[in-house]
């Protein structure tokens, strides 16, 4: 029901119960009797508009409103009024219907044949009453001693027997089918789930004991027209407090709806700490309890869409599918198909739509986070997998270049130096100019000096005595060709991946040469060691300091190895403090 026909609902039961009052002031009504019927009345006007208010999703508010209406239909019996006396006799007791209905649908099931059944049986056993009072029964042509009764026009077919047979069998029947609806009732709300349970336990409770008194209003009327006697006698007080407790068992069942809807609408966790809780966990094992948290629903379970179809639960299983059924309700979560994940949840929590949905829309964007973080870490893997392969391959190329210069021109030019070292012997012996033997001698030594050169460049492409011995003897080559003092501790276990020293030995010698060229240091260490997974290379100076990664392609060139790698490259260098180069490499 939407708020604004509620409202209106409400005005309207409003306006008729101040009729029924305005007939009882005309009749003469005590005023105790006045003001209890409209304060009971009243309380279900005022819970009706705040059910459908506050949860309009269900039908409760309208028939906690309708009960309002049917309850003041009932005040007009006791009037005394021609006509109005016989029409509030026959229509008495209507919110028996009403409340029925409110506990048989608050609560879904899977079968709502059986609880429809129940409630339109009794709408007709009520109407067969209200019939028979309506058509059989006028006190003035039944009962002519009678003088101050109401006449009842409506009756068509006054007979007094054919009265007490309706009576006896209708009421007989309305009471057995209020017992049942007890019944199927409270066995519903056994059988519903947890949210539904603590928010609707009061409203059965009150509506049940409501029932009770209703089966026994009914049997006490069927009884007393079939044998002129009361079924039990109360003598006073007892009488009075047995009405006063029937009073009060109707009067609870507005109140206890209250109650039910106000926990309801608390007991669920506020969404500023769900969104909290999905911002701490991620969308990993506890997202599923922020939700259970969030809405108030220990069933609830967390169900997610897997690639090429189905769905899994929180702990992996595979769910077969997703149909609501059996006491469960289900709500996609994301507009794309297959939808991101589900909630399988209790039925009831539909009733607060506004905080389902604020929770599917937190969850909607934790879920969707988590998507595209794990695109992005998938990104970020395939780029870091491809830098290590073109650092590998670099480093590949650099080892096919230093042997082709080592097994190629440089064994060339070695050769050239030898035949040029004979042909030096030669002329030794003969009688040759001296200008041609000191030609030879310059030649021979431009020879020895492009070889030399050579080598050297072939190592700084990739010195063999790394890729022969490893990465310890090539640092301490490093060190012994080092213009300053450089103490080298290195501390490993076998060889190092062939990326891996490359890179290390790289770093070493890129921090030296800066140490030499530019820092005017006058000590050095190096320190290369193993442990926790990683290979951590530091190399320090006690020079000026001052270094800037960023003003450099050497430092800078070193960094992007490092972290192709996997790794870390930190520098530490404060002007006037010296240099110190970190780097941490993860070793597979």
């Amino acid at each position: 029901m939407t708020r604004p026909a509620a409202l209106l609902l409400a005005l309207g039961v409003v306006a008729f119960a101040g009729v029924t009052t305005a007939v009882g002031i005309a009749s003469g009504a005590p005023a105790d009797f006045l003001v209890l019927d409209a304060v009971l009345g009243g309380m279900f006007v005022v819970a009706g508009l705040g059910a459908a208010w506050l949860r309009p999703a269900l039908p409760a508010g309208a028939l906690l409103l309708i009960s309002g209406g049917l309850w003041f239909i009932g005040s007009y019996a006791p009037s005394g009024q021609p006509v109005v006396t016989h029409l509030g006799f026959a229509f008495e007791r209507y919110y028996y219907l009403a409340l029925a209905a409110l506990l048989l649908l608050l609560l879904e099931a899977d079968h709502v044949l059986r609880p429809r059944a129940l409630i339109g049986a009794l709408a007709v056993a009520m109407g067969a009453r209200s019939a028979g009072r309506l058509l059989l029964q006028d006190p003035v042509r039944l009962s002519p001693d009678c003088t101050d009764c109401p006449a009842n026009p409506l009756a068509l077919w006054p007979d007094l027997g054919l009265f007490r047979v309706s009576e006896v069998i209708t009421n007989g029947v309305i009471t057995v089918l209020v017992v049942a609806i007890a019944i199927v009732a409270l066995r519903r709300l056994r059988a519903a789930g947890p949210v539904a349970r603590r928010a609707n336990w009061p409203v059965f409770a009150a509506g049940g004991l409501a029932m009770g008194f209703a089966a026994g209003d009914t049997l006490e009327y069927a009884w007393t027209t079939a044998t002129d006697a009361p079924l039990i006698e109360f003598a006073e007080p007892w009488a009075a407090v047995f009405g006063w407790l029937g009073f009060v068992a109707t009067a609870l069942v507005p109140l206890a709806f209250l109650v039910g809807t106000l926990r309801m609408r608390s007991m669920a966790g506020p969404l500023a700490p769900f969104a909290a809780e999905v911002a701490k966990s991620g969308s990993g094992a506890g997202l599923g309890d922020a939700l259970r948290a969030a809405l108030g629903d220990p069933s609830l379970e967390l169900v997610r869409s897997v690639p090429g179809g189905g769905w899994a639960s929180e702990t992996g299983r595979p769910v077969d599918h997703l149909e609501p059924g059996g006491g469960r309700a289900v709500t996609s979560v994301g507009s794309g198909e297959p939808p991101l994940a589900a909630l399988v949840h209790d039925p009831a929590l539909r009733d607060q739509p506004e905080l389902l949905d604020a929770v599917v829309t937190v969850l909607r964007l934790a879920l969707e986070n988590e998507r595209l973080e794990a695109e992005v870490r998938e990104q970020l893997r395939a780029v870091t997998e491809s830098r290590a392969r073109i650092v590998g391959a670099v480093e590949q190329e650099r080892r096919r270049l230093e042997r082709d210069l080592h097994d190629g021109a440089q064994q060339r030019l070695v050769a050239v130096a030898l035949r040029l070292q004979e042909a030096r012997s030669a002329v030794e012996a003969a009688t040759v100019p001296d200008e041609l033997r000191r030609r030879l001698d310059a030649i021979a030594e431009e020879l020895g000096i492009a070889t030399h050169e050579l080598r050297e460049f072939a190592r700084g492409i990739h010195p063999a005595i790394l890729t022969d011995e490893g990465i310890g003897p090539a640092v301490a080559s490093l060190a012994r060709r080092s213009t300053i003092p450089v103490d080298v501790l290195v501390e490993l276990e076998g060889r190092l991946p062939m990326a891996i020293e490359s890179t290390a030995y790289f770093t070493v010698a890129e921090a030296l040469t800066n140490a030499q060229r530019y820092s005017q240091a006058n000590l050095a260490t190096v320190r290369v060691t193993a442990g926790e997974g990683a290979v951590r290379i530091e190399i320090a100076d006690d020079g000026l300091g001052g270094a800037d990664p960023a003003l450099g392609s050497g430092l800078r060139g070193l960094a992007d190895r490092v972290t192709a790698l996997g790794g870390a490259f930190v520098v530490d260098s404060e002007r006037g403090h010296g240099t110190r180069i970190r780097a941490a490499i993860p070793v597979p």
